[in-house]
């Protein structure tokens, strides 16, 4: 009996002891986390790029997304973490040999998830493209092009695995997105693909694309299996900061820091800005897709980023006023911003204060599904076309047609398309964008439009500032900047409504209906245009050859044979087929620029002045300017940007050397100096063949390619058959 109690005893006093234990333990979870005193400072390993999740200000102080996050563990936990920038092959090689430290930015791949430790996700971000000039809308048009990825970045695995049936022509692996922006530059690659945060600071315009729709990449922190200790507090944080907003707070102040970090503003800008007021004007009643458009929801556009950049950047207020009648107050008025202008490539003076490149834009004719489409614009002849009141489409058929149309001119678009359903015309002539989202919203598609024809026209838009405004320089670089973000932005969907009545139902029915039939119509226009497409770029070619004739000196035997020339060196050179007709066809093009340059600078007999010079110069870049809307394509842009560039860096206008120069550009250079030479020109008088194949020999490794050169010197006697033959 004595045994058995004292076994009870004992029973409850275990009993006692567990449950004790267990209300400590709950207690001791339940108390928020304390501060762990680290013994020695903790490497947080990052890679050392220009972007905003990592950069050092003017007095070399680290800024960014990390450094603040970094603080603000620190801070809660008595840490010490410390960013250690590092290149990213030092990176790579020290997260996978698990050395100690954490490491910023560790993408979330497979391989990661299973065989390393990582926090919660700190960034998402999506696989863009970057390029020049060129789009990939869809992973096709990445088939066989040449194409950048960041060495060891885990991207290039990502898109090979999702994507494996995508064959590259070329695969360039570089150490950072400047280098990869560089290659682009010169020509060297069609695209660089990387995450649309890491694709590197905005230093020049290029297009970005979203062709990988379906991938998105997140990043975390990596942690060495020394400090897994450390993951639960970091987690913590990471947690409560992604609930409460602060975590996208500081990402997006970090992008906006950064951006302003890259902006050079002088000490006479800073002063205009304090003392004035910056005005803008934009279009009220009237789309120019994509710089500004209005739909249901408002105001969108490249025009709206960057106004929203100039408040976000420089710290000012910016009056926007929306006006009617936009393109004939900005004549009449003279602004000296327009965020949105309508540019005529044959005026060169217009090119002037140019601020980015232009883009194509097109209006479009309606009509009625039935009535036939216009195979040649001349058709709208003596037809009565219906405008929006004060657009440019009233402007442009006036300009085009004079009084052979009959022009009705409408406050709306919705009166427009009164008008046509009432027959009172027989076009309506307008923006696409606009005329697209007023049949979206109207009933049964307002007796089912369709486009019957877009214009041909010089006409392009861009943004312009005047030269002589005191924020020109500083309007440049944010309009570069505003540029990338906008394009960084991925594009939104407005949600439709659940609630669909009767009405409403047999509004779609007939909309789906109409849309069918357009989307035949456009079927059929594309296929004609796909067609012509080879005719039409040669009709550019030869309409701007005229044009650039008339204004300047140079013969037309000159273009041929500059041309003739650069086809014999690049078929030696067994270039690819689509390159040796893209350098035929497009060489003749390279002084395009030079219809923006003065003509009594052109004609001037006696010596030039410095300033002259200078403005004779800027043609290459005007030219590069004049064709970047015409989507003629890399070789034809290469060849009028770069063809004065010398193989040494003393040429311009960027002072590229060596295969930086795009070859093509290498190529014409050797073309267009031998057929100078051999011509009289106000400066100079010709010279033989001889005296010219010396200049270009003994200007190897200086002017010119050296294996060029050594082409050149096996082919000469061609060179010098061709200039006999074809002689003005």
């Amino acid at each position: 009996m004595t045994q058995n109690c004292r076994s009870l005893r004992r029973g409850l006093g275990l009993l006692v002891l567990l449950t004790l234990l267990l209300v400590c333990t709950t207690r001791a979870l339940a108390v928020p986390p304390q501060k762990v005193k680290t013994a020695s400072t903790v490497p947080v390993w990052i890679l050392d790029a220009d972007n905003f999740e990592f950069w050092r200000d003017d007095h070399g102080q680290f800024r960014g997304f990390y450094p603040e996050l970094l603080h603000a563990i620190n801070s809660r936990y008595g840490y010490n973490l410390t960013l250690q920038p590092i290149d990213g092959t030092t990176f790579e090689q020290r997260f996978s040999h698990h050395d100690y430290g954490l490491y910023a930015s560790v993408l979330q791949t497979r391989e990661h998830l299973k065989n390393t430790i990582l926090s919660l996700r700190l960034l998402e971000n999506t696989i863009v493209t970057a390029s020049i000039t060129r789009q990939a809308k869809t992973v096709r048009d990445l088939n066989d092009t040449r194409v950048i990825f960041r060495r060891h970045d885990p991207t290039q695995t990502i898109v090979k695995q999702a994507y494996p049936s995508l064959t590259f022509q070329q695969i360039i692996e570089v150490d950072s997105s400047k280098e990869a922006l560089q290659i682009l530059r010169s020509g060297g690659a069609d695209f660089y693909i990387n995450e649309d945060r890491e694709i590197g600071s905005p230093q020049y315009y290029y297009t970005i694309s979203r062709p990988f729709d379906s991938l998105r990449i997140t990043a975390s922190f990596g942690i060495s299996p020394e400090l897994i200790s450390l993951r639960n507090n970091i987690n913590q944080l990471i947690n409560e900061w992604q609930q409460n907003g602060k975590l996208q707070a500081l990402e997006e102040q970090s992008q906006i820091e950064f951006l302003r970090h890259n902006l050079i503003i002088t000490p006479e800008e800073r002063n205009w800005l304090q003392e004035n007021r910056l005005t803008l004007w934009l279009p009220k009643n009237e789309n120019f897709s994509p710089i500004i458009w209005k739909d249901n929801q408002g105001y969108h556009g490249s025009a709206i980023s960057m106004v929203n950049d100039l408040r976000d950047l420089l710290n000012i207020n910016v009056d926007v006023q929306f006006v009617d009648n936009y393109l004939i107050r900005m004549k009449n008025e003279e602004w000296p911003l327009r965020l949105a202008d309508i540019i005529d490539v044959r005026d060169g003076a217009q090119l002037e204060g140019l601020v980015g490149p232009l883009l194509n834009w097109y209006n479009a004719y309606y009509n009625k599904v039935g009535q036939p489409f216009i195979l040649d614009e001349e058709q709208v002849r003596y037809q009565r076309i219906g405008v929006i009141r004060g657009s440019f489409a009233a402007y442009y058929l006036r300009q085009r047609f004079g009084t052979d149309v009959t022009l009705v001119a409408r406050a709306t678009i919705d009166e427009l398309l009164d008008t046509i359903d009432n027959n009172q015309i027989d076009f309506i002539l307008g923006d696409l964008s606009s005329l697209e989202q007023a049949l979206r919203g109207s009933d049964l598609f307002r007796g089912a439009l369709k486009v019957a024809g877009l214009t041909h026209s010089s006409y392009q838009i861009g943004t312009w500032v005047n030269i002589d405004h005191p924020l020109h320089a500083l309007l440049a670089q944010v309009h570069l900047i505003s540029s990338y973000r906008h394009q960084l932005t991925p594009p939104t969907s407005v949600a439709a409504s659940t609630s669909l009545s009767k009405n409403t139902l047999q509004i779609i029915s007939a909309g789906l209906l109409a849309a069918l039939i357009f989307i035949l119509s456009m079927m059929l226009m594309m296929w004609r245009h796909m067609n012509q497409n080879r005719a039409i770029n040669r009709s550019i070619v030869e309409a701007m050859e005229k044009i650039n004739h008339v204004h300047d000196d140079e013969t037309g035997c000159h273009i041929r044979r500059v041309s003739a020339y650069c086809s014999l060196l690049a078929r030696a050179m067994k270039l690819p087929q689509r390159q040796i007709r893209d350098i035929e066809n497009f060489a003749s093009l390279h002084d395009i620029g030079k219809i923006a340059v003065p003509e009594m600078i052109l004609r001037k007999q006696g010596k030039l002045t410095e300033d002259e010079f200078k403005q004779i110069q800027q043609h290459s870049v005007k030219g590069w300017r004049i064709v970047q809307g015409l989507v003629l394509g890399s070789v034809a842009e290469n060849l009028i940007h770069y063809h004065h560039e010398k193989w040494d860096g003393s040429g311009y206008p960027d002072g590229l050397a060596g295969e930086a120069i795009p070859l093509e550009a290498r190529i014409l250079a050797i073309a267009d100096v031998y057929d100078a030479l051999r011509q009289k020109r106000v400066y100079k008088p010709s010279f033989s063949h001889e005296r010219a194949y010396e200049i270009i020999v003994s200007s190897s490794g200086s002017h010119f390619d050296p294996t060029l050169v050594k082409l050149f010197c096996q082919l000469h006697l061609q060179f010098q058959a061709i200039y006999e033959s074809q002689a003005d």
